[in-house]
């Protein structure tokens, strides 16, 4: 939904996130997602602090918190911390700081529309690209998601709309609401 342009599809997108994803009676099923990841959060911290008062820099551990609650929420999966399987969760990592590193930057050709015309400094085509790079990334998720027949997750909730009405719920759709 973030990078749609406002249009029907976008409109479709914002409908079923809010209906099928982000409703309240969905997002309570993943309350125990969220407990066990505070909870973890809470054990780290205190592991690291059994001895004697230590500084904990919080602001990485709360990204993670936020980033480990949404991946396994979205697709039963860790990306931060000793559980996850780590060439997976380098990649994500990985694509999760480019898209950090380019989402809060201020394009002059916003402001300037002649430099947009000569793609100034290459901007869009490094932010297709690397859109490009996550939905591919996305897409390993569904597929394996596709293969393995899990049922408790939002990508699997969303697979189960596929089946049903194929022509609509195309894995890019499914890409667009959870991305």
């Amino acid at each position: 939904m973030v990078n749609s342009p406002y249009s029907d599809h976008w409109r479709n997108l914002r409908r079923l996130g809010s209906v099928e994803i982000f409703s309240a009676g969905r997002l309570n099923k993943f309350l125990s997602v969220r407990k066990d990841e505070i909870k973890r959060l809470v054990l780290k911290l205190a592991d690291n602090s059994r001895h004697d008062f230590v500084k904990v820099e919080m602001k990485s551990r709360l990204a993670e918190l936020s980033f480990n609650i949404i991946m396994r929420m979205v697709a039963g999966k860790l990306y931060f911390g000793e559980d996850e399987d780590y060439d997976e969760a380098k990649r994500f990592r990985g694509l999760i700081k480019e898209i950090v590193k380019s989402g809060g930057v201020s394009y002059p050709g916003d402001f300037l529309p002649v430099l947009r015309w000569m793609d100034y400094q290459n901007f869009e085509k490094n932010v297709a690209k690397l859109f490009g790079k996550m939905d591919a990334f996305l897409e390993g998720i569904i597929d394996e998601h596709r293969r393995n027949k899990n049922d408790n997750t939002m990508i699997d909730h969303l697979l189960s709309f596929q089946e049903s009405q194929p022509e609509y719920y195309t894995d890019q759709i499914i890409i667009g609401i959870i991305m």
